[in-house]
């Protein structure tokens, strides 16, 4: 008796040190941990969430994961307080296999993966099936008496449950080691360091720190509790998981066999052969779940990036091929996508995890041969968070995928889809900008794609006429709203006959502070402002880039600053000064569209980068507020009031004797069409022109009608990815259907191809019918040839893209062509040309004449300078058809636009501040490149990538980060550099 009393009390004690040791450990993480949550974490974290989603800069949904994760510790201790209160076994498995790998889980989500992919998304959705079945498991562990469908379910559950925490086990464990190693030199370090350690928490409490002390003191003790506890992770909670999935299979399996018909319904015991069936059939069910949850989570894992640049790696070769690619633009679509957007749906990139290695050999001295192979064995394990980068980086060799592949992909996009993948694709980009807890990252991301950088907080226009021309005024004021200094950047048209005159900068409204532009050769011009940019120095700059196309950059537009003094903890924010800009330029007056009145043509924006507008924004046109339609730049033009001195002619004479003369187009005026001409014509075949083949099809119709029996032949354009070469067909030879739209291509390709097909075979003019895209496609890699007749570019949506690169420009204007936005302007002015008369331009005629020749009836008007000179310089530069303009005829052009202040296609105006930019500027005026220049794509100044530089962590760290040691850091971080948020408009 007293033998068996003593063997009793010897399994009891073991027994009762266990209890003991659960209590300890749940009690005292949670009771630690909640104290951590409830005294800085979830107060300082939650509010600027709430915030931020208020002010729909973060999506909803991370309120929920913000308030579950401050929720989950309060939701176990209640638990443990009553329904689990005695049964420490069970409380110790809901902490360390429910409540620790759902925050851990949450915290990961939540923190670091931005635009979550199908792979999270179904990783998470098993995680969470297997840890609701196990909370069933501990809170209610018999269900005997319940039906078999009801064990069989929770059964089901637990197998994902066992699945999981092997998965999540093997991952843990490659950091066990290491951590263990640090976190005992982490130790080593604060006890040799006693005095230190408690000399920073004096200062932090004097220094207005003092509300994070608590936080603080609690945080080390949870690093170090948290820690070793995740050392022993791979092997308790795989255990204990395992363990009670097994009692769950033994329960369904005997659950099967007292239902089976085989039962002794006399003994109300079943027979061994049903007891072995209800087991067989347990197992089947248990792979069954596994095989389905391995399915679910290996089709959700895949990435469809390789597919989408294999299909692009090489061009159709031939029209079948194209139609096929063409079909599957869906899966192109969402192959680049992803690829663009792997920054911010990765944490890292297979090949380059570096962090492994570099911690085996660090942390354990193990050989880089050894450490290597634990990495790619890590890498795995862990694919569903990584990036599978479409070309492998090479063993050793510093991985950039998560740079390059989106760079690339963009350029693929590009290609193919003719439009840039950010205005392709802006809803995807803009939902993975938001997708962030944090507000300022958010706000950053969302401010890149949307070029919400700087805010337009005033725009005045002012309107001087003089009869039936004008001279207006656009005055805007620009005040940064980020951390750095930003460039604004317009793109816009003008009237062809319009001329910009005048262009400021300054830093308050005072005209006489201000800085003034100067008249430079383009090439030297842009090459200045390259490398003040550069150098973070103040210039502006205004440039043509096509015949009716301008360029407007200011830089910088500077940030706020944060003025701390010794080691003050939150500073004072000062805001920068805003920046002020003042253009000018002169219009001639034009019919009124669908009215008998007469108006004055504004600047109509084609691309802006980096600035933008709403609602708070100050608006007004001529002395009167008012407000814009939607997300309107500028109305299209203000209504004269001297209506009655509407039109006039008008003379401007130059040195030299030639004189400019302008006058009303006659009503019913109509140059005669040359009979029998020859007229190429190129259609543009780019995916782009797809919504405007209706267009297309009366452009085509009306050649069809043109009077003289013109002979027209139809160059049909080819893009790289077309499967086929372009080709020429006669107008009559158009099958149905034809063309076809796909690829990009832009105007300089497209003048290429023209003039390699024609085969130096003569026209009296060619017509290129496109739309208003492809300056985005880039200057391209041929060589331009000068032609001997007119070159028109007839934009059929009547709006013109943001400009030409220069050597399609030149080509153009020195062929005697230009642009226009239908083709009955080009044919009126081409038959103009051909008769030798006037040039009918914006509803004037146009004549450059020699000495001698000007009407005299007509008096001379200094005033009108500026507007003759502008078409002074187009002519001399078309007299030199087809020929390149040596650099002494442009410096006699530029010469005239800087007698007459104006800006031409070979004279910009360049605002600089100081003596020694006015001495580089003389510098590069006197070189033989001053009058090249290079081109320049839409918005190059700002990242490609917005989510290139939110510093996406690794995954060692978003792993760290779940421990509550990172966690602090981060809020003490945090608390350092806390600072007002910049103002939202």
């Amino acid at each position: 008796m007293v033998d068996t009393q003593q063997a009793a009390t010897q399994t009891a004690q073991p027994r009762r040190r266990r209890q003991v040791l659960a209590y300890g450990l749940f009690w005292g993480w949670n009771l630690i941990f909640l104290a951590f949550v409830l005294l800085g974490f979830g107060p300082t974290l939650l509010p600027d969430v709430v915030v931020g989603v208020r002010q729909g800069l973060i999506p909803a949904q991370y309120v929920i994961y913000s308030a579950i994760l401050i929720a989950t510790p309060v939701a176990a201790v209640i638990l443990g307080a009553t329904r689990l209160r005695k049964e420490p076994e069970r409380l110790f498995m809901l902490g360390y296999c429910v409540e620790g790998p759902l925050m851990l889980m949450l915290a990961v989500r939540f923190f670091l993966i931005m635009d979550a992919t199908s792979a999270v998304h179904a990783l998470i959705g098993l995680a969470l099936t297997g840890m609701s079945a196990f909370l069933w498991y501990l809170l209610q562990p018999n269900l005997e008496k319940r039906p078999a469908w009801l064990l069989g379910l929770r059964m089901a559950g637990m197998t994902v449950m066992v699945l999981v925490s092997l998965y999540a086990a093997v991952w843990v464990a490659f950091y066990a080691i290491p951590l263990l190693v640090l976190a005992f030199e982490a130790l080593k370090s604060i006890l040799e360091n006693i005095p230190r350690f408690f000399r920073e928490l004096w200062r932090m409490f004097w220094q207005g720190g003092w509300l994070w002390l608590p936080f603080y003191v609690l945080a080390v003790i949870l690093f170090f509790f948290t820690l070793a506890l995740f050392v022993m992770l791979p092997v308790v909670v795989p255990w204990m998981v395992l363990k009670a999935w097994v009692g769950e299979v033994r329960a369904f399996g005997k659950a099967l066999a007292l239902a089976s018909p085989s039962e002794n319904l006399s003994t109300g015991r079943d027979e061994p052969g049903a007891a072995r069936k209800g087991l067989v059939w347990a197992w089947g069910l248990a792979a069954a779940v596994a095989i389905l949850a391995a399915a679910v989570f290996g089709l959700a894992n895949r990435q469809p990036q390789a597919e989408a640049f294999a299909l692009l790696e090489n061009p159709p070769a031939s029209p079948a091929e194209a139609q096929a690619l063409l079909a599957q633009q869906e899966q192109l679509r969402a192959g680049l996508l992803n690829a663009y957007l792997a920054p911010a749906r990765y944490l890292s990139s297979v090949g380059e995890v570096n962090h492994i290695s570099s911690m085996y050999r660090d942390t354990l001295g193990v050989s880089k041969k050894a450490a290597d192979w634990v990495q790619g064995a890590y890498e795995m394990v862990v694919q569903p968070l990584l990036y599978r980068p479409v070309k492998a980086a090479a063993p050793g060799a510093n991985g950039r995928a998560l740079v390059d592949e989106p760079r690339q992909a963009a350029v693929l996009y590009q290609k193919f889809f003719d439009r840039s993948i950010g205005e392709g694709e802006r809803t995807a980009i803009v939902r993975a900008a938001r997708s962030t807890w944090s507000p300022e990252q958010a706000a950053s991301a969302w401010q890149s794609v949307d070029e919400r950088e700087v805010h337009l907080d005033r725009q005045e226009v002012t309107l001087v006429e003089h009869g039936d021309w004008a001279e207006v005024e656009l005055y805007e004021v620009y005040s940064n709203r980020t951390e750095r200094r930003q460039e604004v950047v317009y793109y816009f048209s003008l009237p062809e006959s319009a001329v910009p005159t005048g262009l400021w900068l300054g830093y308050s409204s005072d005209r006489a502070q201000r800085f003034e532009y100067q008249i430079a050769p383009r090439g030297a011009a842009q090459a200045l402002y390259q490398n003040e940019v550069t150098q973070q120095r103040d210039p502006a700059l205004l440039e043509q880039i096509g015949p009716r196309q301008y360029r407007l950059r200011a830089f910088p537009v500077e940030p706020g600053q944060i003025s701390r003094q010794d080691e003050d903890l939150y500073g004072e924010y000062k805001p920068a000064p805003p920046l002020h800009l003042w253009l000018t330029y002169q219009v001639l007056a034009g019919s009124e569209a669908g009215g008998d009145g007469y108006v004055f043509a504004l600047p109509q924006l084609a691309e802006h980068r980096n600035i933008y507008w709403d609602e708070t924004t100050q608006r007004v046109l001529n002395g009167q507020a008012w407000q814009p339609k939607d997300d309107e730049w500028l109305p299209a033009a203000l209504p004269a009031a001297g209506v009655s001195d509407l039109p006039q002619d008008h003379r401007s004479d130059f040195p030299g004797g030639r004189s400019v003369v302008v006058q009303p187009v006659p009503a019913g005026w109509q140059p005669a069409f040359p009979a029998g001409a020859r007229l190429a014509v190129v259609i543009d075949r780019s995916y782009s022109m797809q919504p405007h083949a209706d267009q297309l099809d009366a452009a085509l119709q009306q050649l069809r009608d043109l009077p003289g029996e013109p002979q027209v032949d139809l160059y049909l354009t080819a893009a790289e990815f077309r499967g086929e070469a372009p080709r020429r067909v006669s107008l009559a030879d158009l099958q149905p259907g034809d063309p076809t739209f796909f690829g990009g291509q832009n105007a300089a390709e497209l003048l290429a191809q023209f003039d390699t097909l024609r085969q130096g075979q003569d026209y009296d003019g060619v017509f290129v019918l496109t739309d208003e895209s492809g300056y985005e496609m880039g200057q391209g890699l041929v060589e331009l040839p000068g032609l001997d007749f007119p070159a028109w570019l007839v934009h059929l949506t009547g709006k013109f893209p943001p400009g030409y690169d220069d050597r399609t420009l030149e080509l153009v204007q020195a062929s005697g062509g230009g642009a226009a936005g239908s083709l009955d302007e080009a044919l009126t002015r081409w038959a103009a040309e051909r008769a030798g008369g006037p040039e009918p331009l914006d509803g004037y005629l146009w004549q450059v004449l020699e000495a001698g020749q000007a009407p005299t009836e007509i008096t001379a008007d200094a005033a009108f300078g500026s507007l003759g000179a502008r078409q002074l310089i187009l002519a001399q530069r078309r007299a030199l058809r087809g020929q390149q303009a040596p650099n002494d005829v442009l410096d006699q052009l530029h010469a005239l636009a800087i007698e007459n202040s104006i800006v031409t296609p070979y004279s910009s105006m360049i605002v600089l501040v100081t003596d020694r930019q006015r001495q580089q500027l003389e510098r590069l005026e006197k070189q033989a490149d001053r009058f090249q220049r290079e081109y320049e794509a839409v918005g190059e100044t700002a990242p490609q990538n917005p989510f290139a530089v939110t510093g996406v962590p690794e995954p060692e760290e978003w792993l760290l980060l779940a421990l509550a040691g990172l966690a602090a850091g981060w809020m003490a971080w945090r608390a350092r550099r806390m600072r007002p948020v910049l103002p939202q408009s």
